[in-house]
């Protein structure tokens, strides 16, 4: 018996994103849930962060995701997209949870729209992340996670809620209002 639990976590530690295990090789435990979440805490707070774009709440809302995700565990059955895609959907929820609140549109010093720069034609980096910072909620979302986290189409899908054709057609819409928000001036095909 204890060669056939150290088998099922072997199986886990090579492969922890093949979560759930195969009949007989493991349960919805402490030490599996550890294994599983431990690679996915720094993408989940990359994408709060993209999200929020405020280091505290980004913390704080990857901090209540994973609480939700253990409370919710045993729940878990590995439908659709795996734990990564279950996990991203409970952190992409709980920030726009946060979002919805009352304090959340209060507006911050730091939030104040700078004045343009002089025109360069090279694009920094920092220029990019405000152009993506002024797309909205979902264009962000969709471009951090395709991009930045480089997940597959049909994870983006799960994570979002929406088929992977209709994640295909918003990300390339996203991709559209990101080039025009770079250079207004370049006309729609």
């Amino acid at each position: 018996m204890i060669m056939k639990d150290q088998a099922a976590a072997g199986d886990l530690a090579t492969d922890p994103l093949s979560y759930p295990p195969r009949k007989g090789q493991g349960r919805h435990d402490r030490a599996t849930f550890e294994l599983l979440i431990t690679p996915l805490i720094e993408p989940a707070y990359r994408l709060a962060f993209a999200i929020l774009r405020q280091r505290e709440a980004a913390e704080d809302m990857v901090q209540e995701a994973t609480f939700k995700a253990w409370r919710r565990f045993a729940q878990f059955r590995g439908e659709r997209g795996g734990f990564r895609a279950w996990y991203l959907t409970i952190v992409a929820h709980e920030c726009r949870s946060l979002q919805r609140g009352r304090w959340w549109s209060v507006l911050r010093l730091s939030d104040l729209p700078r004045p343009p720069a002089n025109v360069d034609t090279a694009l920094s980096a920092s220029e990019l992340r405000q152009s993506i910072a002024r797309l909205a909620y979902w264009d962000r979302v969709l471009l951090y996670l395709f991009y930045w986290l480089d997940l597959p189409i049909d994870e983006v899908a799960v994570v979002i809620g929406v088929s992977p054709a209709a994640a295909k057609a918003r990300l390339y819409r996203a991709v559209g209002r990101l080039r025009l928000q770079i250079d207004p001036e370049e006309e729609k095909i």
